[in-house]
């Protein structure tokens, strides 16, 4: 998502070693991997198409890419792209998307509901559950629905990303954890052999 309220084409990655998609709603990026996750190959494929898509808007200017912390999002290749294409790299503190990611905060509650109602829409009308050939048709209709520009405007204020507020994220918000664990109480154990 970006600041200005609008989104780039997302990336959608498969579990295999192919794939076959037949409908597009949305224009995505679409890769595979053994384990269905991000990997550095596809991390750097990712940016050049991120860079391709926000090269235009960005009007030559250097641009702020925001990223957890996966390690696809900062390796040599990846890093490399970026600093000869004017994209500086901002990565998130470890354990803190949940305060400062857009994503996280606002729109993934949002794109989970209308997930919902989108499979169990095509679940009612086609009789049949949700596989790889149709994932992306189902999932597009709800990303198009949860990832407007109002949305995606209180996204980026919410976290204070755009624009700026300090006073947004507390220190109470950034405070270590409470310990929640509680005691339990085991047999002793001899100390010598009965």
């Amino acid at each position: 998502i970006c600041a200005d309220g609008t989104t780039e084409p997302p990336a959608i990655i498969l579990k295999g070693n192919a794939y076959q998609v037949n409908t597009h709603v949305l224009h995505h990026i679409l890769g595979y991997s053994k384990k269905g996750w991000t990997d550095v190959e596809i991390g750097v494929e990712w940016i050049k198409d991120f860079d391709k898509c926000t090269k235009a808007e960005a009007n030559r200017q250097d641009c702020l890419l925001i990223v957890d912390g996966h390690n696809s999002h900062y390796t040599h290749a990846f890093l490399e792209y970026a600093q000869k294409n004017c994209i500086h790299v901002l990565c998130y503190l470890a354990h803190t998307t949940h305060i400062y990611q857009g994503l996280d905060v606002v729109e993934f509650t949002v794109l989970k509901h209308c997930w919902t109602e989108e499979r169990d829409r095509w679940e009612s009308r086609k009789g049949e559950g949700i596989t790889k050939a149709n994932f992306i048709t189902v999932y597009g209709c709800a990303h198009i629905q949860a990832l407007t520009p109002d949305l995606i405007h209180t996204a980026f204020h919410k976290t204070s990303v755009w624009p700026f507020n300090c006073n947004v994220v507390t220190n109470d918000m950034m405070a270590l954890s409470k310990e929640t664990s509680c005691q339990s109480n085991l047999p002793n154990i001899p100390s010598t052999p009965i």
